[in-house]
């Protein structure tokens, strides 16, 4: 249900109804009856207002100040009377916020904002300055030039060329196309290699040439966390 409610300058027929213990239709009968002598002697309508009930129906409701209230009640019984005095006084003492109020509670709300946003950029340059190293390490090292040949990194791993070239057919890393290692379409395309000419001389001392596959910087840490990632599964 969404009601009106009363404040320090008015009260609603529905909470007159709830402190009478009438229904809201008749205290609505009382406040219309009374209201030509009120208009007759004031020259002013009682204000009325609406509110939904809990099917969704607007449906009407007043919203008399102090005077107006007190003058429907005058011939009710003194209980009810009493009951409406009390309830006026203790609207009139609720304490309602001056400008003075609102105006340090937005600077408060405001201040709040801004130590948020300063604690938020903090975090930030802390996040920039951690993800330093590895920044660096990306731009200088995986995006440089180097290239390793695969007995380099199987040294590295404790292991031969063969045994790792085996090891990366077997987890569909890479196959062998001709004498050429190549990597499955899955990691082709990433950086991990580059194909260099090799030159040599034959047994008729005939200079010839046959493609290498080398491992990039990214390749090579590719490999190693492949491994890493490979033995932490295995000794699950």
């Amino acid at each position: 249900m969404e009601l009106i409610k009363s404040n320090k300058d008015s009260i609603t027929s529905l909470e007159l109804a709830e402190l009478t213990g009438m229904t809201h239709a008749n205290i609505l009968k009382a406040i219309r009856k009374m209201e030509d002598a009120w208009i007759k002697t004031t020259g002013v309508k009682f204000n009325v207002s609406t509110y939904r009930d809990n099917s969704g129906k607007s449906n009407v409701a007043y919203k008399l100040n102090k005077s107006e209230s007190l003058y429907v009640i005058s011939k009710f019984k003194d209980e009810i009377r009493a009951k409406v005095i009390l309830r006026w006084e203790a609207l009139e003492k609720q304490v309602q916020p001056n400008e003075d109020t609102i105006l340090l509670e937005a600077m408060q709300i405001l201040n709040t904002r801004i130590a948020q946003k300063e604690q938020q950029l903090l975090l930030q340059e802390q996040s920039i300055k951690e993800a330093a190293p590895k920044v660096e390490y990306c731009n200088k090292v995986l995006q440089s030039e180097s290239t390793y040949v695969t007995n380099q990194i199987a040294k590295e791993l404790g292991m031969s060329a063969r045994s790792l070239n085996k090891r990366l057919q077997a987890f569909g890393v890479q196959y062998n196309q001709s004498g050429t290692w190549v990597l499955y379409s899955r990691y082709e395309g990433q950086g991990y290699t580059k194909t260099k000419t090799h030159h040599y001389y034959n047994s008729l001392n005939k200079q010839c040439t046959s493609m290498q596959t080398v491992w990039t910087e990214k390749g090579r840490m590719f490999i190693h966390d492949f491994f890493k990632h490979k033995n932490s599964i295995d000794n699950l």
